[in-house]
């Protein structure tokens, strides 16, 4: 039942935006609202758990892509990972932009903490392992400062400005975090 109302959730949040009401999601889950009630206080808490979900699935992604460092060129890897941040395929952009308006630029944004920390720590270790190929004088510094960036380039793209959200972009912010990362080829 949980994952029935969070699919019918997900659809009819990108179909209606963030004004649907709980009522709404249950009668496209096929549930009744208070069945919805017994696994969901609010709509405040589907959308959490909707990010949280999405969240994971990204975390997931960053460390696979990361884990290529050893066998390619940081900046290739950079670059497809950004692309696929930008295009958040693991979830309908119009329900990217829902949770980021609706859960983190609320305080229901407190509901989902951890996450940056978690790419912080896939990031420093990533960082650890590249060993000379790093200028960073910092590995958990460098891994704020970027992390921080690049969620706030990606939400800011999907949300505010959604016609730089292209190709480009995903360049562009590969050459920055490469630039910075990487030390110069002898």
């Amino acid at each position: 039942m949980v994952e029935a109302i969070l699919e019918a959730a997900a659809r009819v949040f990108v179909k209606e935006g963030y004004g649907a009401t709980t009522n709404r999601i249950a009668a496209a889950a096929g549930v009744s609202v208070g069945s919805l009630y017994q696994y969901f206080p609010s709509k405040d808490a589907i959308a959490v758990e909707l990010l949280r979900r999405y969240r994971e699935s990204l975390v997931e992604l960053v460390g696979n892509a990361l884990a290529e460092v050893e066998t390619t060129p940081f900046e290739v890897v950079v670059r497809r990972l950004l692309a696929d941040l930008l295009r958040a395929e693991r979830i309908d952009p119009g329900l990217h932009r829902v949770l980021i308006e609706q859960v983190l630029r609320t305080p229901a944004r407190r509901e989902v903490t951890g996450f940056e920390e978690r790419f912080e720590e896939v990031l420093a270790t990533t960082l650890r392992k590249m060993g000379k190929r790093v200028k960073v004088r910092d590995y958990e510094v460098a891994s704020f400062l970027l992390v921080r960036v690049v969620l706030s380039v990606v939400q800011s793209a999907v949300v505010d400005r959604p016609r730089l959200n292209t190709p480009l972009l995903a360049d562009e912010l590969a050459r920055l975090v490469s630039a910075y990362v990487e030390s110069d080829p002898a």
